[in-house]
């Protein structure tokens, strides 16, 4: 039977049930975009990348003002009630900062309001073996917003805007966004790395761009080793296409080999396979 929870605020919610409900129409997240969410990954009861995930919305809550102390402190023990008996899955958590009276501004004092889905792994999700990816490059730009960058808010047109650009035909994996300047920043659902002489690269992300979770979990993996992952202010798209190797990575997919890029075929990589691997030791 497949895997279906939904929660409000820590309550269950019983979806068969259609008086329950599911989001007022003043709520915030509804009308203006404004919270976040964060995509968690399930594994034997909890969420091994957990505080890669807090990190962010502390954050979010640093940048956009949403408090989040009340959530994170029952945290843990919703998981401990909620997800302990859960093998494997995926969740969604989308935060909202909660009811308003019409208008852009903020209340002075608001109470947030968070839902969590909890559902099988996607297809591609279940086994985090090298698949080597295809990618696209889309030619939808990402908005630069500097206080927005790293955060995984709620707006995501850009992203909607650039996966629609190959639908379900072309067979890619993921597409490549660059900023209006005309550099890689990241991919629609995932962060993009590349390999030259066995050290690791990524585009900096401090005016656009989501700071995922596994990107960090990287920078703190190889911080410990002779060559910690450096980050890239700017970088074309032919740097990449140059590299040794180039690979992705999101909460869902783990880390994962690129073999090509718009038709361009990209080298692999052992050292991607080591990253990956040690990065799995997590959902052993």
């Amino acid at each position: 039977m497949a895997l279906n929870l939904l929660f409000i605020n820590g309550e269950t919610l019983n979806q068969h049930n259609l008086e329950d409900p599911i989001i007022d129409f003043q709520d915030r997240a509804f009308h203006y975009g404004d919270g976040v969410f964060e995509t968690l990954r399930i594994h034997h009861g909890e969420i091994p990348n957990w505080k890669f995930h807090q990190q962010r919305l502390l954050k979010a809550q640093t940048q956009l003002k949403i408090p989040l102390d009340a959530f994170l402190k029952q945290w843990p023990s919703f998981v401990k009630q909620h997800l302990s008996s859960i093998n494997s899955a995926c969740a969604k958590l989308i935060i909202s900062r909660g009811i308003s009276p019409r208008g852009y501004q903020i209340p002075a004092s608001t109470k947030i309001n968070w839902w969590l889905k909890v559902s099988d792994l996607p297809k591609q999700s279940l086994s985090l073996e090298q698949v080597n990816k295809q990618l696209t490059v889309c030619q939808h730009p990402l908005s630069r917003q500097p206080v927005l960058a790293g955060l995984k808010h709620l707006n995501r047109l850009d992203q909607v805007m650039a996966r629609s650009e190959w639908g379900d035909q072309e067979g890619f994996d993921d597409g490549i966004m660059l900023n209006l300047d005309g550099d890689v920043v990241e991919c629609t659902m995932s962060n993009i790395f590349w390999l030259e002489n066995d050290q690791v690269y990524t585009p900096e992300l401090s005016l656009e761009g989501v700071d995922g979770c596994v990107r960090r979990w990287l920078i703190h993996h190889l911080s410990a080793t002779s060559t910690p992952l450096q980050v890239v202010k700017s970088v074309k798209l032919q740097r990449l296409l140059a590299a040794d190797a180039v690979f992705i990575s999101n909460s869902l997919i783990g880390i994962q080999s690129i073999d090509n890029i718009a038709g361009h075929q990209i080298s692999l990589s052992t050292t991607v396979k080591e990253l990956a691997d040690d990065f799995n030791q997590q959902y052993c």
